[in-house]
């Protein structure tokens, strides 16, 4: 589709990246590495009463919202997209224990979709709400310091298959290398600060560590195809709504970890 396909008015989800298609990185199947992909950008950026679409955006990455999708739902559709292709990329199967680190709106993404690959999955958090989250979720939860015996309970002591983790500082990511089995897998969905690794460890029990940095324009369609045929809980995920007034108030609701995930209103425009 081009702008002219869409009418002042119409509700629709735009993503702030595109790949080229063609290059290196897009022909090996890492689009988000691709420098268009990393070039490509709203204009000036979310939080604004107005913004600039670029063409290939609006081609590759915008979908008409149906009526009767609530704003709120709808806005998922980029989060769930990165989700869809960590999940993919972790190799995770029918039969594995999967182990998600940090239950916060996007673990509570991860550990849905991680379901729906018909795992086992378990949601890791030192948060009591965040672990009932998990819970309403239908997954079993455990505190950090738990999971390893949680986890070897549910393997016959083997541990999880992979950890898929949404908080990536290297202790937690050292934690997690323990949390899996040998050979299994370690999976960041997020990065933070510097530090070391037992690299000898993960030689000799050949574990695999990974990420995920964004979603491609094929995981966004994937991801809306899901929000729309309500397959994804989102209404448990958006904590908090505030008009775009009240910006930095949101801000300091997730920086002190009080909100899974802010929905920041614009304007009226007819959802719900």
């Amino acid at each position: 589709p081009s702008a002219g396909d869409y009418r002042p008015g119409e509700r629709v989800v735009v993503a702030h990246h595109v790949p080229c298609f063609g290059c290196h990185y897009c022909r090996r199947g890492s689009p988000s590495m691709c420098r268009a992909f990393k070039a490509s950008n709203l204009d000036p950026g979310g939080f604004a009463e107005y913004v600039r679409v670029p063409r290939e955006n609006v081609r590759h990455a915008t979908f008409r919202v149906p009526a009767g999708i609530p704003d709120a739902v709808a806005a998922f559709t980029e989060p769930l997209a990165c989700c869809v292709r960590a999940v993919r990329r972790s190799g995770i199967g029918p039969g594995d224990t999967v182990a998600v680190v940090g239950v916060g709106a996007m673990g509570g993404l991860l550990v849905q979709l991680a379901r729906r690959a018909d795992t086992q999955v378990v949601g890791i958090d030192p948060v009591a709400e965040r672990r009932a989250l998990a819970e309403e979720l239908g997954v079993r939860a455990a505190e950090p310091a738990r999971a390893g015996e949680v986890l070897a309970e549910l393997t016959e002591g083997r541990g999880a298959d992979a950890a898929v983790l949404t908080v990536g500082t290297p202790a937690v990511v050292r934690q997690a290398l323990g949390w899996v089995r040998d050979g299994g897998a370690v999976h960041l969905f997020v990065g933070e600060g510097e530090g070391s690794l037992p690299v000898g460890a993960i030689y000799r029990r050949e574990l695999a560590l990974a990420a995920t940095y964004s979603a491609s324009p094929a995981d966004l369609a994937e991801a809306f195809a899901l929000i729309c045929a309500g397959a994804i809980r989102v209404d448990l995920l958006a904590s908090h709504r505030l008009p775009l007034e009240r910006l930095a108030e949101a801000a300091q609701l997730m920086e002190r970890r009080t909100a899974l995930k802010v929905f920041v209103e614009i304007a009226p425009t007819g959802g719900v």
